[in-house]
């Protein structure tokens, strides 16, 4: 697997140039691209309608996954060998689908999309590309703006120090106010909210060789305490009642995504809020980082119509295509680069801010394990924040899980 000789790639490319080519002197026939995705139909249809539009010979039979059973329906289907041509893949479960050889290696077949598409560190293991980056997401700092105003904050804090005395001053504001909203209660959802500060300090959570668990390292030792430092001052929930509350005007900061940008307004008319990235060690250390997750494009070795479904992967990543999608759904933005300049974002600037959080999110290692590894890092989390360990032992607890799991045959 990811030789640069690959059959397959070959092979591929070899069918996609014969399906372009088509039959001379004959009507071409119809074929069929099965393609499974998770964005609703209303959302997804128009975009494929414009693909018909271009391909009149092509039809694309959509189904949309839910993100409950969406996995599970896809490696069942691999099982049965009777996986869909192409399928929107999760940064978190992509690792697993390259470490059982089911998707084929596409790098040689997409040089051009390199420069053209952001997010490639999800899609990509030990240098070979696996899918294409799609659409992209991040989460960012949401801020009360009437709280800031009352505990004599004029901006958003840009530094962890920043942070943590905005936090503390506007949970001293009383009356059920509290400072910040800190995930507790979804195991799942932990790692995503911690390591953008351990990230941004830093640290890391696997070596550059993915063979070595750096999870107790000085940076995120240090990233976790002064995340549990937040905790007197938070309140602690799910994230749907975090971003509830919010609404309500009950906490200061939350952290969350792009959705919130047209749910508020909504649901919240009255509320003052803004976006801003999120804060970094200090003024000349670190960077905002955040999490970057990914939906990115998948054929199978399975596929019964390879070269079309990356035809059809080609067309959906374009930026006139993907856009519309983002504009439709507000979940996910474009991975093509050029949707940085679309006209959209001048018109939305909180959305701009998180095609800025974008550029310094970090996306967490594409390990064949990592659902394991993902897994231990969000248990040890949540014995840090239910104080049943320190910072420095619930991540070496951690390390040592990790780490013997990266000895284990997979």
């Amino acid at each position: 697997m990811g030789s640069r000789g690959n059959p397959v790639v070959g092979a591929v490319a070899l069918a996609l140039a014969l399906a372009l080519a088509g039959c001379a002197g004959r009507a071409p026939q119809k074929r069929t691209i099965v393609f499974w995705q998770f964005s609703p139909l209303t959302a997804i249809q128009p975009v494929l309608d414009r693909f018909h539009h271009e391909h009149p010979d092509i039809e694309v039979q959509v189904e949309q996954l839910t993100w409950q059973s969406g996995r599970e329906k896809i490696v069942a289907a691999i099982a049965a060998g009777r996986p869909p041509d192409l399928a929107e893949i999760g940064s978190t479960f992509l690792p697993g689908l390259v470490a059982d050889s089911t998707l084929i290696d596409l790098t040689d077949s997409i040089p051009d999309l390199k420069s053209a598409l952001r997010g490639w560190p999800v899609a990509e293991y030990r240098g070979r590309a696996y899918a294409i980056p799609w659409m992209l997401g991040t989460r960012a700092l949401y801020v009360n703006a009437n709280l800031m105003k009352r505990a004599g904050l004029s901006r958003p804090p840009a530094t962890w120090a920043e942070f943590s005395n905005a936090v503390a001053r506007i949970d001293a504001l009383g009356s059920g106010i509290r400072g910040f909203g800190m995930n507790s209660g979804e195991r799942e959802v932990l790692f995503k909210k911690f390591m953008p500060f351990a990230w941004g300090n830093g640290g890391h959570i696997l070596d550059s060789t993915l063979t070595r668990s750096v999870v107790a390292s000085p940076q995120n030792i240090e990233a976790l305490r002064f995340y549990l430092s937040l905790k007197p001052h938070s309140l602690l929930d799910r994230q749907e009642m975090l971003d509830e509350a919010f609404t309500r005007g009950r906490v200061g900061f939350t952290i969350s995504g792009p959705w919130m940008l047209r749910k508020l307004p909504a649901s919240a008319p009255d509320l003052q809020f803004q976006v801003a990235l999120m804060p970094r060690p200090a003024a000349a250390r670190g960077t905002p980082a955040s999490f970057a997750g990914a939906e990115a494009l998948g054929i199978f070795r399975g596929s019964k119509e390879k070269a079309l479904a990356l035809l059809l992967a080609r067309f959906l990543v374009r930026e006139e295509n993907a856009m519309p999608l983002y504009v439709a759904t507000g979940n996910a933005f474009p991975a093509a680069v050029a949707a940085e300049q679309d006209t959209y974002f001048v018109s939305h600037p909180g959305d701009r801010v998180f095609v800025e959080q974008l550029k310094t999110a970090v996306a967490p290692p594409v390990h064949p394990r990592w659902v394991e590894i993902e897994e231990i890092l969000n248990g040890a989390l949540e014995e840090a924040i239910y104080g049943k360990k320190s910072a420095e032992s619930a991540l070496r607890s951690a390390d040592a899980q990790i780490g013997a799991l990266l000895r284990k045959r997979p």
